[in-house]
């Protein structure tokens, strides 16, 4: 690949980057450690195959204009990590090498407040990514990485005149929730690094629970925005 490939599942509590498959989040404290201030299970599991960055959002008593300040100060602080973190990575590959972002879009099914907080985030990251990476940058809407996640994994089917892919439980790429965008990484026998074998190691606990745990979920996405950017249907 003659590209620097940065993929990017963005989130206030556990942003995942990919970047040239090597592997971050960008999270609270409180998500990754216990009240002991351990890793917890799935963070201890997980942190030998990623970096893990930590930090701390300002929970002072403030009134609502210093807490928007406030907010602004930390996500500022935050992209700046991440954009420290990339440039970092892409010079394992050498800056000579053109960097393509792919950075997941947003959910409009999130509640108003963390949406409105989220776009204040994403859009200080995009700027700095613009101002410091590149201006080529893909936002790639969730539905549509929910699709191209079965058509990475699973062979097409004519339903009609309409060509659908679909899991070996019958569900629709369209439809696919994080269970299934985790077995579409896990039922890839073409995918035999060690994030997808440990994945597949702790298979039948990950799809136990209601939900696919942090960081793993998060991860997963930016993972799959990396497979299906090297099949090159973005390139």
């Amino acid at each position: 690949m003659n590209n620097n490939i940065i993929c990017i599942d963005p989130s206030l509590s556990c942003t995942a980057v990919v970047v040239n498959d090597h592997k971050a989040v960008f999270t609270t404290t409180s998500t990754a450690y216990t009240k002991t201030l351990k890793f917890n299970k799935w963070f201890e599991l997980c942190h030998p195959y990623i970096d893990v960055r930590c930090h701390d959002f300002n929970k002072s008593k403030l009134s609502f204009s210093e807490s928007e300040l406030s907010k602004f100060h930390d996500y500022d602080a935050i992209t700046d990590t991440i954009v420290a973190y990339i440039q970092e990575k892409i010079t394992l590959c050498g800056f000579g090498a053109p960097a393509k972002v792919f950075i997941e879009g947003y959910s409009f099914s999130s509640a108003a407040g963390p949406l409105i907080d989220l776009v204040t985030f994403g859009t200080l990251l995009r700027y700095k990514l613009r101002q410091s990476i590149t201006i080529d940058i893909t936002t790639i809407p969730p539905s549509e990485l929910k699709l191209y996640a079965a058509k990475l994994t699973y062979p097409s089917v004519m339903e009609g005149k309409k060509e659908t892919w679909r899991n070996k439980e019958g569900v629709s790429g369209g439809k696919f929730k994080k269970h299934e965008m985790f077995k579409s990484l896990i039922e890839n026998d073409a995918l035999q690094c060690d994030w997808v074998n440990l994945l597949r190691e702790h298979a039948s606990d990950i799809m136990a629970a209601k939900s696919v745990p942090k960081p793993i979920e998060d991860i997963n996405d930016a993972k799959l925005m990396y497979e299906i950017v090297k099949s090159d249907k973005y390139l």
